[in-house]
C-alpha cells in the first residue's frame, strides 16, 4: 500500500475529486508534508487606504433622508474582503459640526476647505456628493483638486437634477464635461417637465409611477448596463454570480428627477488622448407623475445614468460621475424619513430588498476598488496573490506533478492555473474585476499584450480600422498566453524558498510582486514560443507559406 508520500507523488494519476480528498487527508494526518506548498499564515499588517467624502448643504452623513450612512457600510464591507484598513475622512462645507458612528471614520471636519482642511495628496481616493447650486470651486481650492487628480487621485463626483451639485463640482476639470450641472433642453434634468428624469417605477398594479414614495419601495429601477469584449460589463456593473447569476448589476434606486451624463466625449493629458465612456443607461417610463399630479406626464426615453474616464491611461486619476446621489442615500435605500403622506401606500416605505441593496453595494464598492491610487493597488495585488497561493483549489490545480521543477510542468498545467486564478478571483470579487486584475498584472511582462487584452479601453476607431487590415484577432487566443504567464507566476511563488517559509516575515514578504513577475516572464516566454512552434507547424502541414 503506498505511503502518503508516495500517493502525493503520484497525485496527477488521480482525478479533481480524489485530489482534493488525498489533500485532506494529508493536512489532518501530515501537514508537514503540504509544508512546501501551501503558506503557513497571514504575515501583513492590512495596508491604510485613505478616503475623502465631501458633501454640502442639505446632504449630511447621518442615517435621515438625506443622510449617506448605508453608504458608508460600503468600507466595512470592503475591510472585510480586502486587506486594506479603511481611513474615512467626512467633510462638510458648512460650519456646523457632526459626527459619525462608523468606526472607520477616523476624521469629521466641518466648513470643509479642499485646499487648506487636508493635505489632499495623502488620499487614496475622493468622492464628492453636492446639492448646494453655485459656480464651482474657488481658484485655490479648484487648483488642489486638480492636483490631487494630476498625480493619480480618483474621483467621485455627482449632483441631481437641475443645477444641484454644482457648487462643488462644476468646474472640476473634465468632471465638468461629463455630466450636466445645469439644465438643458426642453428641461432635461428638471423636476417637473415631461422631459425629467423619471426613473420611479410604479407598485405592483399600477401602470405608472402615481407616488413620490416609489423611491422608497422595494422595487428598483432597471438600467442597461453597457457589454464589452465576449460578454463582460465594466467593472464598475459586475458582481459575483452567486449573487446574481446574470454577473450584472442591472439595477439602481430609483427617482423622480435624475440628473444626466453628458454624450461621450475625450481628454487629453499628458499627451495621450482618452476618451469617457458611459456605461448605463436609465429609461423612463411614459406616463409616470408624482405629488398628487403636480408634475407633468413623462415622454418615454433614455439617459445616460454612469460615465467614466481611465486616467491611468493617461498617467493621471480616474473619474466616475453618477447621474443622482439618489443612488446613494438612505431615502431610496432603505426608506427613511421617506415622503409619506397618508395617501401613499403604508408600510411599503421599507426601502429595497436584502438583495438588491447588496447588489447596488457592490456598485459602491466596485466604485472604491477602481478609482483608489494605483500605488495603493498595488498593496491589493499583494494580498491577492498570497490569497490566491494559500486558496486549496489553486494549490490543488498546481500540484498534478508536486515535485516537478517549474520547467518541466506543462504548459496546459500552467494554463489551468491561470485560468482556475481568474475563477476564483470572479467568485471573490466579480468577473471583470478578476479580468482586469490579471491583464493589469500582464503589463510589467508585455505592456502591449495587457492593453490589447484590455476590453474598456476606449474603443480609437482609426486605429481599429488600420489593424483590421493587418490582423484578426479570433485567430489566436490571447487568453492562453494571459493564463499561462499568470500560472507561471503563482509557480514561481510556490517555489520560493522565502515566501514559501512558514517563519517568513512582512519584509520577506515585499518580494512578493517582484518573484511573480519573474515566473509569469516564464510562463509568457514559454507559451509565446510555443505559439511560434504551433503556427509553423501548422503552416507545414497543410503547406502554407508564411
Amino acid at each position: 500500500m503506498e505511503t502518503l508520500e508516495e500517493q502525493f507523488k503520484n497525485m496527477h494519476l488521480l482525478d479533481r475529486d480524489e485530489r482534493l480528498r488525498l489533500l485532506s487527508k494529508i493536512d489532518i494526518i501530515r501537514p508537514e508534508i503540504l509544508k512546501p506548498f501551501f503558506p503557513g499564515r497571514w504575515l501583513w499588517k492590512r495596508c491604510n487606504l485613505k478616503v475623502l467624502i465631501v458633501t454640502d448643504g442639505g446632504l449630511d452623513f447621518g442615517t435621515g433622508a438625506f443622510g449617506l450612512s448605508e453608504f458608508l457600510t460600503t468600507f466595512n464591507e470592503l475591510q472585510r474582503s480586502t486587506w486594506y484598513n479603511y481611513q474615512i475622512t467626512l467633510g462638510h462645507r458648512s460650519p456646523t459640526a457632526f459626527s459619525n458612528p462608523n468606526p472607520l471614520v477616523v476624521a469629521t471636519i466641518p466648513s470643509f476647505n479642499f485646499a487648506s482642511s487636508v493635505t489632499l495628496a495623502n488620499f487614496d481616493q475622493v468622492w464628492l456628493f453636492g446639492i448646494n447650486s453655485g459656480s464651482g470651486l474657488p481658484t485655490n481650492e479648484l487648483a488642489a483638486v486638480e492636483t490631487y487628480m494630476n498625480n493619480g487621485g480618483g474621483l467621485f463626483a455627482t449632483g441631481d437634477h437641475g443645477t444641484l451639485g454644482s457648487a462643488m463640482c462644476s468646474n472640476i476639470p473634465r468632471v465638468k464635461d461629463m455630466r450636466h450641472w445645469a439644465d438643458f433642453g426642453a428641461n432635461e434634468v428638471g423636476m417637473t417637465q415631461p422631459r425629467r428624469n423619471d426613473t420611479n417605477r410604479p407598485k405592483a398594479g399600477d401602470a405608472t409611477s402615481l407616488y413620490f414614495d416609489n423611491q422608497s419601495d422595494n422595487i428598483p429601477q432597471n438600467i442597461s448596463v453597457r457589454i464589452f469584449g465576449t460578454g463582460l460589463p465594466h467593472p464598475l456593473l459586475s458582481i459575483k454570480k452567486s449573487i446574481r447569476p446574470s454577473g450584472l448589476i442591472d439595477i439602481m434606486p430609483d427617482h423622480p428627477h435624475e440628473g444626466e451624463c453628458k454624450p461621450e466625449t475625450s481628454f487629453t493629458v499628458n499627451g495621450i488622448t482618452v476618451a469617457t465612456q458611459n456605461i448605463a443607461t436609465s429609461h423612463v417610463l411614459g406616463g409616470s407623475t408624482t405629488g398628487g399630479g403636480g408634475k407633468s406626464l413623462t415622454i418615454p426615453h433614455s439617459f445616460s445614468s454612469i460615465a467614466v474616464w481611465d486616467g491611468r491611461l493617461a498617467k493621471v486619476g480616474r473619474i466616475v460621475v453618477d447621474s443622482t446621489w439618489h443612488h446613494f442615500v438612505n431615502v431610496n435605500l432603505n426608506g427613511s424619513e421617506s415622503f409619506f403622506n397618508g395617501d401613499d401606500r403604508p408600510g411599503l416605505q421599507s426601502g429595497l430588498t436584502t438583495a438588491d441593496f447588496k447588489a447596488i453595494r457592490q456598485y459602491y464598492m466596485n466604485i472604491s476598488l477602481w478609482i483608489t491610487k494605483n500605488k495603493a493597488f498595488l498593496c491589493l495585488r499583494r494580498y491577492v496573490w498570497y490569497y490566491l497561493l494559500k486558496d486549496s483549489q489553486l494549490i490543488e490545480a498546481s500540484l498534478n506533478y508536486p515535485l516537478e521543477k517549474r520547467e518541466n510542468i506543462s504548459i496546459a498545467d500552467l494554463n489551468s492555473i491561470g485560468a482556475l486564478a481568474e475563477e476564483i478571483l470572479s467568485e471573490k470579487y466579480s468577473p471583470s474585476f478578476a479580468r482586469d486584475f490579471l491583464i493589469e498584472a500582464l503589463e510589467p511582462i508585455n505592456p502591449n499584450l495587457a492593453y490589447k487584452l484590455n476590453i474598456w479601453k476606449p474603443d480609437n476607431l482609426e486605429e481599429i480600422r488600420k489593424k483590421d487590415d493587418k490582423y484578426y484577432q479570433p485567430w489566436v487566443n490571447l487568453d492562453f498566453i494571459l493564463h499561462t504567464a499568470i500560472g507561471g507566476g503563482f509557480i514561481a511563488l510556490r517555489d520560493d524558498k522565502i515566501i514559501s517559509d512558514e517563519n517568513v516575515n512582512e519584509k520577506d514578504l515585499d518580494s512578493i510582486i517582484d518573484v511573480f513577475n519573474k515566473g509569469a516572464q516564464f510562463g509568457f516566454d514559454k507559451s509565446v514560443t510555443n505559439l511560434g512552434t504551433s503556427i509553423n507547424s501548422l503552416s507545414n502541414e497543410l503547406k502554407i507559406r508564411l
